[in-house]
């Protein structure tokens, strides 16, 4: 008889020599079989082979029905955990632990994935596509970067959500709001994302003013007495970015709702959803001048400007008296994170505890920047297989959601794009959330949510139906959310996201 230690290196020899991927479900966390002649797994029907105390061979099964629409295959499911928790699978050798699988997979069929869909290659006798189908930054020796959010955000007391949210908006949309009360980490979440790529000149910070009406506050303006372009730093970061593609550039707008943003960000807003070439730059553009004055050629402003899409806008924001409420337009293009403010005395130990990471690896760098950028696809939703599979999964949750707003509040297939985006890049990220559900919850939270601002007439019945939707579903910050933005209805007769 095989000593534990033995039995665990056994089967381990088995799931390397013949490891089979049939769905991945999380970067970390796929089903395998050791052997896919002999045994069965599909999206629906995970196991796990161990050695109890005795010295058997001893399975587990778990039966996954997790956004099961269809009824027929919800009941073979329920019928099939029934049948699990009335046996008892344990074995005194492997080949009766087979035998009695065979039979369970011919007995509910309809679990199974048909041969066809397995995802394996063959080299050398051995199935080795982890590296292709798990994750595109999964490497030996970052496995502590996956988890350990100081690596880039030492010193700051922000949940580990806030700055997954953080990371992984901006590595999905490219233009983000961070909303929260002044001196919570707003600004300094920008700065220490920004200098972790150790490039000078790579970000761009720009004050917001309440004069701020049109574009030329931020791009410049072509000045007929002096014949020449009054450029601008932002101007002049796209134009950089525009000749260094390979690498991202950031711009922080602060306090960016001290002036309309509809105003002076208009162009930017419209031209940020047009299409592409295929270099990356917008086919819009933003008119500059029409001037041929050879000194504005020799400033090498363009008449008309596009944006390469290695550009990313981050805007914070205060709510009070002093602000603008933004439009749905702008809402609608952003990802809108949350700060709020956690207990102080855990603040004072996380500041006693917390290490400051004042050297990040080379090897480190490398991959949070080809993590980032989506190793140069930068923002592009691209539409593939895993795209489909994960918009399989929520479409349903997401029609429903829609359903429940009256028409004001509706969103469209860019919202719809977009979380699953999220969620995409979610699972496949240095930063991670604990599963995609967790990535879905916080994608309705800043996608969804933000635009809802009103009296009680307006939005008490749609709260409570959402409040009803998320809690059913185990969204617990959205859940969370839509708690205070209620409480806000019954004390004050109005609420709004921020």
């Amino acid at each position: 008889m095989l000593s534990i230690e033995e039995f665990e290196n056994y089967i381990e020899g088995l799931k390397r020599k013949y490891l089979t991927i049939v769905r991945k479900i999380a970067p970390d966390n796929l089903w395998m079989a050791p052997n896919k002649a002999d045994w069965y797994h599909s999206q629906y029907f995970v196991i796990d082979v161990k050695l109890n105390s005795d010295k058997q061979i001893e399975i587990s099964f778990n039966v996954n029905d997790v956004n099961v629409v269809d009824k027929r295959l919800r009941d073979i499911l329920n019928s099939l955990k029934t049948f699990l928790k009335r046996e008892s699978f344990v074995y005194d050798n492997i080949d009766d632990a087979k035998l009695k699988f065979q039979e369970i997979s011919k007995q509910f069929p309809a679990v199974l994935e048909k041969k066809q869909d397995f995802v394996y290659s063959e080299s050398g006798g051995d199935i080795n596509n982890i590296q292709d189908k798990l994750s595109k930054i999964d490497t030996t020796n970052l496995s502590q970067n996956r988890i350990d959010f100081n690596k880039i955000f030492s010193g700051l007391y922000l949940s580990n959500e806030t700055k997954a949210s953080f990371y992984n908006g901006l590595k999905t949309k490219g233009f983000v709001i961070l909303a929260g009360i002044s001196g919570i980490g707003k600004t300094k979440i920008f700065e220490k994302f920004v200098k972790s790529f150790n490039r000078d000149g790579n970000s761009a910070f720009i004050p917001v003013r309440p004069d701020f009406k049109d574009s030329k506050s931020l791009l410049g303006f072509y000045n007929p007495l002096s014949d020449e372009y009054q450029s601008t730093q932002l101007l002049e970061l796209i134009l950089k970015a525009q000749d260094d593609v390979k690498n991202p550039y950031f711009v922080l707008f602060d306090e960016m709702n001290l002036a309309r943003v509809e105003y002076y960000f208009s162009d930017f807003l419209s031209i940020l959803e047009s299409s592409r070439d295929d270099k990356g730059f917008t086919k819009e553009t933003i008119k500059l001048h029409n001037s041929d004055s050879e000194k504005v050629k020799q400033q090498g402003v363009p008449k008309e400007l596009r944006l390469s899409s290695n550009i990313y806008f981050v805007g914070s924001v205060n709510i009070d008296e002093t602000t603008n409420m933004f439009s749905p337009k702008v809402l609608d293009r952003a990802f809108t994170i949350e700060f709020n403010v956690q207990n102080f005395g855990d603040y004072v130990k996380y500041i006693e505890e917390s290490n400051e990471y004042t050297n990040l690896s080379t090897e480190f760098k490398k991959e949070l920047k080809r993590d980032f950028i989506n190793s140069g696809d930068y923002t592009s939703i691209i539409k593939d297989e895993e795209f489909l599979e994960i918009a399989g999964r929520y479409h349903d949750d997401l029609q429903y959601l829609n359903s429940l707003l009256p028409d004001s509040l509706k969103f469209g297939y860019r919202v719809f794009d977009e979380v699953i985006s999220f969620v995409y890049n979610s699972e496949n990220s240095i930063f991670q959330f604990s599963d995609g559900n967790e990535a879905f919850d916080l994608a309705i939270k800043m996608k969804v949510l933000p635009k809802f601002h009103g009296t009680r007439h307006k939005l008490e019945k749609v709260l409570d139906d959402i409040f009803e939707f998320a809690e059913s579903n185990g969204m617990v910050f959205t859940t969370k959310k839509i708690e205070s933005m209620k409480e806000n209805l019954q004390y004050i007769g109005y609420t709004s996201f921020m």
